[in-house]
């Protein structure tokens, strides 16, 4: 059974159980404000058309992540832009082995905000996730995300969080404050009855 994110199935929300692996991530300067239950940051798109396909408005001072590499782990994924849907929801790419790269939040290798990359855990259908690793992500890892341009923007872990879902924290999708790269998916013990994790897992990486 598919495990999602947000849109359609789980969000990807927190503020219970707290695991730091090191330090704090670092908090932007500005937060963008509590997030509602299922829902994303209702802010206008600046990333072009986010139809299938459609490719997205390229800004300076960065690149369109395309593809994701975890390479202590030998895990790949290709990276998709995704915007929210008429109710606000994260839209999260069915395929498990498919993330999403939120397309209003920052540019991999932006000199600012965070990057945010999301996914599913699992899928009866499908199998499991690239993300199904982050619970056994440590401090100092790689995390590489390739532009559409060719260019590579390498990462390290500095800390993984398990939140229940109840709010993201407010600066999840921070447009503004230091660079980061923040990874999502679903985790905890699943919930057969509401067809759905009651955890998500949520690791914090910063430019290498």
């Amino acid at each position: 059974m598919p495990v999602l994110l947000a849109l359609a199935g789980v969000a990807l929300l927190v503020a219970a159980t707290v695991l730091v692996l090191d330090r704090e991530p670092a908090v932007t300067a500005r937060p963008v404000g509590v997030v509602p239950a299922r829902t994303a940051p209702s802010v206008p798109t600046d990333s072009g058309d986010l139809r299938p396909g459609a490719p997205p408005k390229l800004r300076p001072g960065g690149t369109v992540p395309v593809r994701l590499d975890l390479p202590a782990r030998a895990g790949t994924a290709p990276v998709v832009p995704v915007g929210t849907g008429p109710d606000g929801a994260l839209v999260i790419p069915d395929p498990p082995r498919t993330v999403g790269w939120w397309a209003p939040g920052a540019l991999a290798g932006s000199g600012t905000g965070t990057v945010v990359v999301a996914g599913h855990v699992d899928s009866r259908v499908a199998g499991i996730g690239v993300l199904a690793v982050l619970p056994e992500l440590t401090v100092g890892e790689p995390v590489v995300l390739t532009g559409d341009d060719g260019r590579t923007v390498r990462y390290r872990v500095v800390a993984r969080r398990e939140f229940g879902k109840a709010a993201l924290p407010a600066d999840t999708f921070a447009r503004t404050g230091p660079p980061r790269l923040v990874l999502m998916t679903c985790g905890g013990r699943f919930d057969r009855h509401a067809r759905s994790y009651e955890d998500n897992i949520v690791v914090y990486a910063e430019p290498a």
